[in-house]
């Protein structure tokens, strides 16, 4: 698991980083919103295309190698692009390929916990999920410090060594003994056989698109762009808040490891979000108080979200293609939530999105609750 961990800091790290620049950079630059989304847009829709294939390989072949194959040097290449990049086609190039890093990683990352630490996958899951958001937090600090005193180009330098850094752990992943891996047999006939998919599966995959749309347009695309022309935070005031944001939500997902996921925590943790979604279009002064709030009840909601995709396949033989499947409508919905983003904020303003965001958190909250008191047939 160390070895997982440690691809994962270092992937998410460069992606937490990555992820701050790029709509800085296009909005440095002088290109509206709208526009910024649609670039941005190219990543979660390729991605579930592609995560899909490189799970239904993992499944047949092994996930091992896909570290080592495709995550790295689809990392390396991406920020690459990311450096020289000076036109819509190129950033749009860097999305595309980001994509093809973040699908290697996704489409194995919870087959490779679950098969390395049977009988506590949603626990491991939830760990995992801890560590990416310290990366995360990490890479967000170096992008604002980074942009502010050296430039963009210095700052995504520095994730490109960063990317270079990932061969390593991939590397000894691959000579992970074979007696160390549990996992079970998959066969072409199990990829394409329906049964075993049934309303439960759905239903969780109904859940996880709520907390998707909770958190990914506004983290993604919404909320640098609101602190640059709302509140006229500069790049470093940015980058701290959202290590601050990464830092609070991992150490919330670290102390709730052992804390059951029952109706208190769901009132808890919805009431946060619903009272900080609300205030943040007119936050101003207390902006930084209600980001935080949110980074809390993100984490939080990170044990339902893990713990819920566990259940929903302990029983899978092709546990990489599955999770892919489960979370197909999740990566539409951010797709197209990233896409009309802009639209909605120009003609409407933030308001409309906060409010939606909350809500979605709430339904996310309720259901998750529900799925796991269902007992398994």
């Amino acid at each position: 698991m160390k070895r997982i961990l440690s691809i994962t800091f270092l992937n998410s790290f460069v992606s937490g980083g990555v992820t701050l620049i790029i709509p800085l950079l296009l909005l440095d630059r002088n290109i509206d919103l709208i526009e910024i989304g649609i670039i941005i847009s190219v990543l979660p829709l390729v991605f579930f295309i592609v995560r899909i294939l490189f799970a239904a390989l993992a499944d047949l072949k092994g996930w091992n190698r896909f570290y080592l194959l495709v995550n790295w040097p689809a990392s390396l290449f991406s920020t690459l692009i990311f450096v020289v990049a000076n036109s819509t086609p190129f950033f749009l190039l860097g999305k595309l390929v980001e994509a093809v890093k973040e699908s290697s990683y996704w489409g194995v990352n919870r087959t490779a916990i679950f098969s390395l630490s049977p009988q506590k996958e949603g626990k491991e899951a939830t760990k995992n999920i801890a560590v990416l958001s310290l990366g995360t937090a990490i890479g967000s600090a170096v992008a604002g410090i980074g942009i502010s005193y050296f430039g963009f180009s210095i700052a995504i330098s520095v994730f490109v060594v960063a990317s270079i850094i990932i061969g390593i752990p991939a590397a000894l992943l691959w000579r992970t003994p074979k007696q160390k891996i549990k996992t079970k047999t998959c066969k072409v006939k199990d990829l394409l056989n329906p049964k075993g998919r049934g309303r439960k599966f759905w239903f969780v995959s109904f859940i996880a698109l709520f907390f998707s749309l909770s958190r990914y347009p506004i983290l993604n695309l919404l909320l640098p762009v609101f602190m640059v022309q709302e509140l006229g935070y500069s790049y470093v005031t940015i980058g701290i808040a959202y290590l601050l944001y990464r830092l609070t939500s991992s150490i919330v997902t670290f102390g709730t490891l052992k804390t059951s996921l029952g109706l208190r925590r769901v009132i808890f943790q919805s009431s946060i979000a619903i009272f900080a979604f609300l205030l943040l279009s007119n936050s101003n002064g207390y902006f930084l108080v209600l980001f935080l709030l949110l980074a809390l009840a993100e984490g939080f909601g990170v044990g339902f979200f893990e713990s819920i995709i566990a259940k929903a396949t302990k029983r899978s033989v092709c546990i990489s293609v599955d999770i892919g499947l489960l979370l197909i409508p999740m990566r539409l919905a951010e797709f197209l939530s990233i896409l009309f983003a802009g639209f909605i904020v120009e003609s409407m303003g933030y308001l409309p999105i906060f409010v939606l965001s909350g809500v979605f958190f709430f339904i996310f909250s309720g259901l998750s609750w529900y799925f796991l008191r269902v007992k398994d047939n």
